[in-house]
């Protein structure tokens, strides 16, 4: 026993030692280490107050609009693009709805609000209250400016009491699943979405998405996956929404077809080249009497390729105008082709 007592003496003794020295080493090296971790209440992240002030500065400027659908009232979110009511949303907020009634924040009154005008297409939706007057407003964001793993925060109405949800954009230019505002149960593909993983539920759905100096850098939809949310990209929808501000209805270019984009994923699966599929044509229409066949992939308007950032339905609202002559580059059975057509007017309408 009397060995054993004394390695065990031995080992505590070195232990004790070996501490004293790794203590002395931790003091002389908290001594020379200029970093400091403080863990007193009042300390400040700053990309947390960044947030934080983005989502106060624009609460005051997003509404909840409920809906009515008999027998029950649907809530979602909207915000103001102008002082005198003019409100940004989704279509799925206020699709087959009976009567629209929108919350402001700090009004204790309800407002009647009408649909002006909508595009199924890009998934936005513009409404409006009438009789006021000096209403807070969002703006858009430069659409060139977003970049993936930016921050961005999703804000809801007053009736969702104001939710922020933060997260960061975790993908662009996607083809995003949403649901059908017109066929129950059908979901629509929309276009050169943003992904987020903020989640975007039924009431904050319709709100605006903002970047840290409040600017809209899309419009916040429900997605059928559970794990991201979904939003309308400036890109996309300033210019739909612009056109409804001034004319009150939107009127888009058109080829005369339904069309489906080819992702640069499904056309390396499908052996296709990216671009935009036609899926159905107008009797009549320019698509039609250019030759052009139901299976043909779009692959340019004049010198502008079809991809991702520049989807087919995008380029016809920003780039394109009724009644221009275009020269369509399309692809047949591996061959390209090219046609040349004169653009028609259409009012975009959920299929």
């Amino acid at each position: 026993m009397r060995p054993i007592l004394a390695v065990t003496a031995g080992l505590l003794v070195t232990a004790l030692v070996a501490a004293g020295v790794t203590l002395a080493i931790l003091r002389v090296q908290s001594r020379t280490n200029t970093q400091q971790v403080n863990l007193r209440n009042g300390v400040t992240i700053t990309e947390d107050s960044a947030i934080i002030a983005a989502a106060t500065k624009a609460r005051p400027a997003v509404v909840s609009i409920v809906t009515q659908h008999q027998p029950s009232l649907v809530r979602g979110s909207g915000y103001l693009a102008t002082s005198d009511g003019y409100i940004v949303t989704n279509i799925n907020v206020i699709a087959g709805a009976s009567g629209l009634t929108v919350l402001i924040p700090g009004d204790s009154k309800a407002h009647d609000a009408r649909l002006v005008d909508y595009d199924c297409q890009t998934g936005v939706a513009v409404i409006k209250i009438d009789k006021v007057g000096g209403l807070p407003t969002l703006g858009f964001a430069d659409p060139n400016a977003l970049v993936q793993g930016q921050r961005i925060v999703a804000v809801g109405g007053p009736v969702e009491g104001g939710a922020v949800t933060p997260g960061y954009v975790s993908a662009m230019h996607r083809v995003s699943s949403v649901r059908d505002p017109v066929n129950l149960g059908r979901t629509l593909q929309l276009s050169d979405t943003i992904q987020t993983n903020a989640v975007i539920d039924g009431g904050t759905s319709g709100g605006p998405l903002v970047n840290v100096g409040s600017q809209v850098v899309g419009v916040s939809m429900e997605s059928t996956s559970a794990v991201s949310g979904v939003g309308l990209n400036v890109a996309d929808i300033q210019d739909d929404v612009q056109q409804i501000l001034q004319t009150g209805q939107v009127v888009v270019s058109s080829l005369g077809a339904t069309t489906a984009d080819v992702t640069s994923d499904s056309a390396v699966l499908s052996g296709v080249p990216e671009g935009s599929r036609l899926v159905a044509l107008d009797k009549g229409g320019p698509a039609a009497t250019g030759g052009l066949k139901v299976g043909d992939v779009i692959t340019q308007l004049d010198d502008v390729k079809l991809d991702a950032a520049h989807p087919l339905s995008l380029l016809l609202r920003s780039r394109f105008h009724a009644n221009q002559r275009v020269t369509v580059t399309y692809s047949r059975d591996g061959v390209s082709t090219q046609a040349e057509l004169t653009l028609t007017s259409q009012h975009p309408t959920c299929a």
